[in-house]
Formats: C-alpha cells, structure tokens, sequence
C-alpha cells in the first residue's frame, strides 16, 4: 500500500528500539525499558494483538463540559472512542522535529499503563510517553487523565523528564490540578462538534495556559499504519491540528506554524503482553515518585500513585 518507505521506517524504528534497550541487550540508564516492552512493527498487527473493543460498551450520559469529582465512576470509564482508556495499549508516531536549524527524526511511543494516581479529588491513569530523537532518548513524561460518565477525558497534570546522553537532565512541565492554583483542563470532549467553543486543556497560573478546538469530525484520513474513518481533528493553542481516530487515538500531528515544525503519523498500534505493560507500569510509578524530589511545591503533598491490583 506505501510501496518502498516501509523499509526506511523499519531501519529507524528498529535503531530507535535498540536505543531504549541499550543496544538491545539490557536496560538504559535513563528508562530502565527492556527491549521486550519496546520492540514494534512497522506492519498492521493480527488481529488477535490488536484492541478490541468491548461488547458491551456503556453509552455515555449527557453532562456539560463542566469538570466536577461527582461525574467520575470510582473504577474510571472508557467511553470516549477517541481516547482509549485502556490499560495495555500502545501506539507509537514516528516523524520529525526542527531543532537547531535542522530535521531531526523523531519517535513517540505513547502507553496506557494500569497506574493511577488520585488527583483534586478524581482517580487519575497514568499515560507514559516516551519521545526518541535522532536516536536518542530526549524525554519521558507521564500525563495524568481521567474521564467522566459523559465520556469527557480531563486533564489532571503532567511531569516531564529531559535527558541527554542516557542521563536525566531536567524536570519540566511540573503540574497538578487543585496545586498553586492550577485547574483541570479538557484533553478531548466527549460530545466533539466542530464550530462548538474553545476548551481550555492547561490553566496553570504563570506558567501555562492553552487551548483547543474541534475544526473537523467524521474525517477519513490515511497514516503509514493504515486509513481510518470518523477522524476527529482539534486544533491545540492556534499552532497545530491533531487527528484522533477512534479505538487507537492521535494517528497524526501536523504543524500550521511556529519554529519547532513537529510532525508525526501513526505507524503501530498494540495491546501489550502483561510482563510489557509491568516494565512500563513500573517507569511511570518513578517518574511519579522521582517529581517528589525534582519538584517538591506541586508534588510533595500529592498522593503517590499506585498500580492497579
């Protein structure tokens, strides 16, 4: 279907892999990620390796766009087809960044991972991605999400851990709701309807503020990974479109303007084995417990998060 490039995104996803995997004979220094939890293909998978929704998905109530701890289920819900909220799935966007006057590749591999953290009065899951560039592993950051019965997927906080060399950096992008005074934010509505109003995702006081908007629904759009139906399109803070495709989530980013022209397409999506998702599950846990150290004012007090039992 896409002819002679399939082999230059294996070349570069199977480098990426080794990276992470320190050569591929053991842990990196800087994610502790075996190579058994990082291995992708750059073909569809067998159907019995893909998500498969369930068959008795609950229909989503009709709430407003309001965030509130009582529209929130205690186990948490999946029923936004845009966002899996599945624990276990894994999809990785392979593109490129313009840093420093040149193109850089660049991999993400985003997991769903079964740790949740309790935040601003709403049990949070925790989603670890992973961003790979020109070879290297330049950052980890967990994203902290929850979704209500009306299938609205709220924004509760985010850490982010730079790295060069295999070594930690910095912390970055250090957030909670309900901490100094940030607020949780919309990652994607339930009710997506293009001409409706903005959304805030980030409301942090002094340090960030974003928004988004839906420009366009029921899409069909094409990625190396294969061509989906029903594609939603939001717009995030004026400077790039985001392709949501339903049961597998962002299959594309495409930048409309600013210096740092990122683009990435879907080009693998699984379900992981559970020894996978325990090696991911356990990064994320210290990405958490390590943010009590880097950035003591928004994650001291906090809960620490747990993984599910």
């Amino acid at each position: 279907m896409f002819g002679g490039r399939a082999l230059t995104w294996f070349v570069v996803v199977g480098a990426a892999a080794c990276v992470l995997a320190a050569s591929c004979t053991g842990k990196t220094a800087a994610t502790g990620i075996s190579s058994s939890s990082t291995k992708v293909s750059t073909t569809k998978p067998t159907p019995s390796t893909e998500p498969s929704p369930s068959s008795a998905t609950p229909i989503p109530q009709k709430i407003p766009r309001v965030f509130d701890p009582k529209h929130f289920e205690t186990g948490g819900s999946d029923l936004n087809p845009w966002v899996p909220m599945t624990p276990g799935v894994q999809i990785i966007r392979k593109g490129t960044v313009f840093i420093g006057g040149r193109t850089v590749p660049h991999l993400t591999v985003t997991t769903i991972t079964d740790v949740t953290k309790k935040i601003n009065g709403v049990q949070a899951l925790l989603v670890l991605d992973q961003d790979i560039d020109g070879g290297q592993v330049s950052e980890q950051a967990v994203d902290y999400l929850a979704e209500d019965v009306g299938g609205h997927v709220w924004y509760l906080g985010s850490y982010t851990e730079a790295y060069e060399g295999g070594q930690f950096l910095n912390a970055q992008d250090a957030w909670l709701a309900g901490v100094n005074g940030a607020i949780a934010g919309l990652w994607f509505p339930g009710d997506p309807q293009p001409g409706s109003q903005p959304f805030s995702q980030v409301q942090v006081p002094g340090v960030e503020q974003s928004a988004a908007l839906v420009v366009q629904v029921g899409q069909r759009k094409c990625v190396p990974f294969d061509c989906f139906k029903d594609v939603v399109v939001l717009q995030e803070a004026g400077s790039e479109n985001k392709y949501w495709a339903p049961g597998v989530g962002q299959i594309l980013t495409e930048p409309l303007s600013g210096a740092a022209q990122e683009i990435e397409q879907l080009i693998n999506v699984k379900e992981l084995s559970p020894s996978a998702l325990a090696e991911l599950s356990a990064e994320a846990l210290k990405l958490d417990k390590h943010a009590v150290q880097t950035v003591p004012s928004v994650f001291a007090a906090s809960n620490p998060a747990v993984r599910a039992r």
